[in-house]
């Protein structure tokens, strides 16, 4: 087979058909590179650092550089809606633009003040959120857009989530967490007002951003939400039906109507096998990070679900990338072998690479990429 353009193998893979290698991501909103990680990388490289487009380092992954998507010939390009959005920049008060308070630990944050703890239904409804006027920035929109146009190879165009997280979890960072667990049983209504705030802000949020950039896009990242932990659901079925199912079929018809040619990215860690029917329901395309889990069989959800869902992701970061090479060629292979097959995988890390991994390991992992995941799997690249 002839070499593909990067986009042209994205959207081959998305489609359900083998393109001449598995297609690869970085630096989405859950697969990017932490700071100290790319500095570590940086300095294997003997390269300076880019200005960060998060300029006021709230994330973890601060910075997105071109050139090392480039070297590792990762077939994707992200254009990020704004860091209001993403990042929620901090007010005179203290708190970001969602209304949060954070406590910084080391390369994370935790929130510290649950703005709306013991609001009653009518104090959620006057809670303040996020205007799309203010968060969604048009000019660096417009600029990235341009970047990425004036690159010579013709990429898959992903738009980053326009929030830091979904319905669930923004739900929980602003009522607590114990709290809305707790609402879920003994609070219906709460949880309603809670995220029918949530859903209509992201659809405005959204919408904004695809105003500018749709035309652009062929992927979108929708806030992350996090449905599961290692061994299973952290709600029911049933509750994820009653509360969340129909807000986020909302959102994903609100994008395909905008923009029919988008596909639609939906992120969960965890044992997320159980919500994957519902997820093909309500109109998502492809999954991250289908984590390397003893609860996620791979080869079983492939054959279930591989027909309607492409898998972004699944590449383990705990301990094949914290080995030497062997151990990530041997890991990339095994991905490819469950995944790949028939198309429908995008290879990517399953969440944001740590700062301990060796940086010669991200630069392997890409490597064994390219020479393990040309159509037919198993034949030589020479990329």
């Amino acid at each position: 087979m002839s070499a593909m353009s990067p986009r042209q193998r994205v959207l081959s893979a998305i489609n359900h058909q083998e393109p001449d290698r598995v297609p690869l991501a970085l630096w989405g909103s859950w697969y990017g590179v932490t700071d100290k990680l790319y500095f570590r990388v940086l300095e294997e490289l003997s390269w300076d650092p880019v200005p960060p487009f998060r300029p006021d380092l709230l994330h973890s992954v601060n910075y997105y550089d071109d050139r090392l998507l480039k070297y590792l010939h990762v077939d994707v390009r992200h254009v990020d809606p704004g860091v209001s959005a993403a990042t929620s920049k901090i007010r005179a008060d203290g708190a970001d633009g969602w209304g949060l308070k954070w406590n910084t630990s080391g390369l994370y944050r935790s929130a510290s003040f649950y703005p709306l703890e013991t609001a009653s239904v009518a104090e959620i409804s006057r809670f303040e959120l996020p205007r799309a006027e203010h968060a969604v920035e048009a000019d660096s929109i417009s600029a990235r857009l341009d970047e990425i146009g004036e690159m010579n190879q013709e990429y898959a165009v992903v738009g980053r989530a326009v929030a830091s997280y979904g319905f669930f979890e923004m739900a929980q960072s602003l009522r607590k967490h114990e709290q809305l667990l707790m609402d879920l049983v003994m609070a219906p209504d709460i949880v309603d007002a809670l995220v029918g705030r949530l859903l209509d802000c992201t659809i405005d949020l959204t919408a904004r951003f695809l105003d500018i950039a749709g035309p652009h896009l062929d992927l979108l990242e929708l806030p992350g939400d996090d449905f599961a932990g290692n061994n299973g659901p952290l709600i029911s079925l049933e509750m994820f039906d009653r509360f969340f199912k129909e807000p986020y079929a909302r959102l994903i018809h609100n994008i395909k109507s905008h923009s029919p040619q988008i596909k639609v990215v939906y992120h969960s860690d965890g044992a997320i096998t159980p919500f994957l029917s519902r997820l093909i329901e309500i109109g998502v395309d492809i999954v991250h990070p289908l984590e390397p889990l003893p609860a996620n069989d791979f080869a079983a959800v492939k054959a279930e679900y591989g027909r309607d869902l492409t898998f972004l992701g699944g590449i383990d970061i705990r301990e094949a990338l914290q080995g030497d090479e062997t151990a990530v060629a041997a890991e990339v292979a095994c991905r490819i072998q469950q995944l790949a097959p028939g198309g429908g995988y995008i290879l990517a890390p399953a969440n944001h690479l740590q700062w301990d991994i060796p940086p010669q390991n991200l630069i392997a992992l890409y490597r064994q990429a390219r020479a393990l995941g040309r159509y037919p799997i198993g034949m030589p690249n020479d990329d």
